[in-house]
């Protein structure tokens, strides 16, 4: 039978309403006080995920900000699209302040080092922000480093101390594990000399070799780049403080990736990316309310 053409229009506008009153409502309730006189210490979570943008916006994907806000006993999710709103640092100091954030407290930061991310945080807070790095990423590296090396010691033409080779790449996960920064980049910079040196015609060795140089110079950089967010990641393990973004990484898949992941084919504007992100984090955290629906009605 002849069925009517469907019309997304007002689930659309719909849900433009409710992303607005989730805003506007929380933006308007005052900041309970809390029963302590110290603030509690608060760690977020960040991470970024890519989606479709649509085509009269002229680029490929939107970013889409994502992340968690933890304390002793409470968390909250939050999503946004920073060219969507106005003043994402006022957006992400409101999530803060419903946790109970003071100015007097400082806030850790933990993401994967692009320095978007914790500015972010930076301009919400404007104050104290600690930035810690990633511990995934930074061993993500190492492994990469030490399959080059067991690539290369594998070579039939390989004519090196096979020893010079391993036991570095086996030592830098315990340097930074226990934060000896200085030691693992001299380890690496000796490992890229003691590459340099090896002579060698065969072609596969060489380029064994110039994958091991090319995985510590990534590696080396990224070092570099990230010196003041380094830690003692084994002190923080052992005191149950986290040294992960992976609960930033699963708010990727709960919020971004659910209604707008690239399996699903679909194009977003930035506000209508922004909208289904603010509704997604206000349904995982319980916020989703009859308020907001009867506001929207």
């Amino acid at each position: 039978m002849p069925c009517a053409k469907q019309v997304n229009t007002s689930v659309r506008n719909r849900l433009g309403k409710v992303a607005r009153n989730i805003d506007a409502i929380e933006q308007t309730e005052p900041v309970v006080a809390a029963a302590v006189e110290d603030p509690p210490a608060l760690t977020v979570f960040l991470d970024g995920a890519h989606i479709r943008c649509r085509p009269e916006y002229q680029k490929r994907h939107l970013d889409v900000v994502v992340g968690k806000i933890e304390s002793h006993d409470k968390c909250r999710r939050f999503g946004l699209v920073q060219q969507a709103v106005l003043s994402p640092a006022s957006q992400l100091r409101q999530d803060l302040r419903a946790l109970g954030w003071d100015r007097g407290k400082t806030v850790t930061v933990i993401s994967d080092g692009e320095p978007a991310l914790p500015n972010l945080v930076r301009g919400a807070v404007g104050g104290k922000v600690r930035h810690i790095l990633d511990w995934w990423h930074i061993s993500m590296r190492i492994q990469h480093i030490e399959n080059a090396v067991k690539g290369l010691l594998q070579v039939r033409g390989f004519s090196g101390i096979p020893v010079l080779f391993k036991r570095p790449a086996e030592a830098l996960r315990w340097y930074l594990w226990h934060g000896k920064v200085l030691t693992a980049t001299t380890s690496l910079q000796w490992l890229m000399v003691d590459c340099a040196r090896l002579g060698t015609d065969d072609r596969v060795a060489t380029e064994a070799v110039r994958r091991v140089q090319a995985r510590c110079r990534d590696l080396y950089s990224y070092l570099a780049n990230n010196m003041d967010s380094l830690t003692d990641y084994g002190r923080r393990y052992r005191t149950g403080l986290p040294i992960s973004s992976s609960r930033a990484e699963g708010c990727v898949d709960d919020i971004g990736n659910t209604r707008m992941g690239k399996r699903r084919r679909m194009r977003w504007s930035p506000k209508g990316a922004h909208r289904v992100a603010v509704v997604r984090a206000a349904v995982l955290d319980g916020r989703l309310t009859g308020t907001y629906q009867r506001a929207a009605a």
